[in-house]
Parts: C-alpha cells; sequence; structure tokens
C-alpha cells in the first residue's frame, strides 16, 4: 500500500506473451475541483489533489479573471479540498460564468480566453539569451523530475526557469493545470516571469501559449509539438518557442534571437 495522497492502489492483470499475472499498480488520483468566485460556481476542473491554492489562483489570473493575488480578499478549501471559495474585492461580469470554451486540452480543457483578447500583448525585450546545451540539460532535469509520472505515467509536468537551473516543478493530469500551477506559484512568491522560461511535457496549443503570453514569459520549451495557431502567435508576439526538446535535439519554431546558436 502506497502512503501518496496522490495515488491509489489498484488491482490489475498484466498479460505478457499469453501470460496473466495478478498484480497491485498504482494509478494517478484524479479529483474535481469546483471553483466559486464572489459565491457564484465559475467552473470545475479536474485535477491531482494537491496545490489546489495555487491551481485557482494560476487560473484566475491566466485567463485574466484577476490581474494579481491583490484582488483576492479571500480563498477557503472546504469539502477535503474539492471546493475553493474565492472572494474578490472587484465585480466580475455575469456573462463571465457563462463564456466558457472547450479547448484541445485533455479532458475537454474549459478557458474563458479567446485569440483576440490577446491583440494587445507583444513581447519586446530579447533576454534571456540561452545556450542550447542548457535548454537540453534543463529539459533532461524536467523529466529526471517527475516523480508521478515516473510511478504512474499518468500526468504531465511543468517547470519554470531562468537561464542557470529549474526554481520550481509541478504535476497535474492536466497540461493547462501544470501551466496555471505556475503562474499560481510565481505570483505567490513574487516572482518575475518576464525573464524566464517555461517548460512543460505537453503539447503547446493556442491556449496554453496565450496563458504564457499573457504573463509575458518570454521563452517555452516543449517535449512535444507545438500546434499551427501556436506558431502564428508566437511569431506574431516576438515569444520564442521550442518544441520536440529531446535527447540532444530540438526545434526552434519562433523568435531564435534568445537562443545562442
Amino acid at each position: 500500500m502506497n502512503n501518496d495522497n496522490n495515488l491509489q492502489d489498484v488491482d490489475i492483470k498484466k498479460v505478457k506473451m499469453g501470460n496473466i499475472d495478478h498484480k497491485k499498480d498504482q494509478v494517478i488520483k484524479e479529483v474535481p475541483l469546483t471553483i466559486f468566485v464572489n459565491n457564484k460556481e465559475l467552473l470545475t476542473l479536474m485535477t491531482i489533489p494537491r496545490e489546489q491554492k495555487e491551481l485557482t489562483i494560476g487560473f484566475l489570473i491566466s485567463e485574466s479573471i484577476i490581474e494579481s493575488i491583490d484582488q483576492i480578499e479571500d480563498l477557503i478549501l472546504s469539502k477535503e479540498n474539492t471546493i475553493v471559495n474565492v472572494t474578490l474585492n472587484k465585480n466580475i461580469e455575469p456573462d463571465l460564468f457563462k463564456k466558457r470554451t472547450l479547448t484541445s486540452g485533455c479532458g475537454k480543457g474549459i478557458t474563458f480566453t479567446k485569440l483576440k483578447d490577446c491583440d494587445h500583448f507583444h513581447l519586446e525585450s530579447k533576454k534571456p539569451v540561452v545556450k542550447p546545451d542548457k535548454i537540453l540539460k534543463l529539459i533532461k532535469k524536467l523529466e529526471s523530475s517527475s516523480i508521478l509520472f515516473k510511478k504512474t505515467g499518468g500526468t504531465h509536468t511543468a517547470a519554470l526557469a531562468d537561464k542557470k537551473d529549474l526554481i520550481f516543478v509541478v504535476e497535474d493530469i492536466g497540461r493547462h493545470n501544470t501551466i496555471d500551477k505556475i503562474i499560481g506559484k510565481s505570483y505567490l512568491n513574487n516572482i518575475n516571469l518576464k525573464d524566464k522560461l517555461l517548460l512543460t511535457s505537453g503539447r503547446i496549443s493556442s491556449e496554453i501559449i496565450i496563458k504564457a503570453l499573457r504573463q509575458s514569459i518570454p521563452i517555452i520549451i516543449s517535449r512535444s509539438a507545438p500546434s499551427s495557431a501556436a506558431v502564428k502567435i508566437g511569431i506574431q508576439k516576438n515569444m520564442t518557442l521550442i518544441g520536440f526538446t529531446r535527447g540532444k535535439r530540438f526545434n526552434i519554431y519562433s523568435d531564435n534571437n534568445r537562443i545562442s546558436l
């Protein structure tokens, strides 16, 4: 039996070459987190049972529902951390609780953002400049830090980094959740994101790059592929978008000026 609250033991039948073994296995726990804002239900996210506060704050900021954590008067988790009540010192437009868009995320992610909402965002600075070998070392360290993935194969991982090392790593069942957790932890720790690198194990789609763009994160590095919309946004907004970072190689899809080639 495991003592990790994020894991659950299950009985399985392992079939190999016609032979059947009865074994114990571990799967990642998936739990709901229903977010109420100013006493109105906003949405329910499916997540793992940890870092719900960071996830909530990161989601509200990345979706531009709030601009900073200073707008949060109170945040209370209840019902074994499956419900979070957020009280803001600002009013929320009633239509916000109806405006939801299904994303390309695993498990039908939800966003309140549309592409046109980000027209005024544009990255001007070419910093930081990162060496290719450092990018490969950072993604390798991300992989080695994916503890829950190693145990279950059922999570995505994301990390915040500077030019030297990873600052912190998060895991969740959804890649969107990991990005929101990174943003939430950054705000809670007063970390400036304008010169940081965002690493992710998952696919970079338009909603992922928009979350980073809204926080002025200049570089996104993924083990996986970007979508055409993400590449277009990266080119338009001067973001450095790197995909298929594996082994000794990676692909630069937009703005290579931040990479010292």
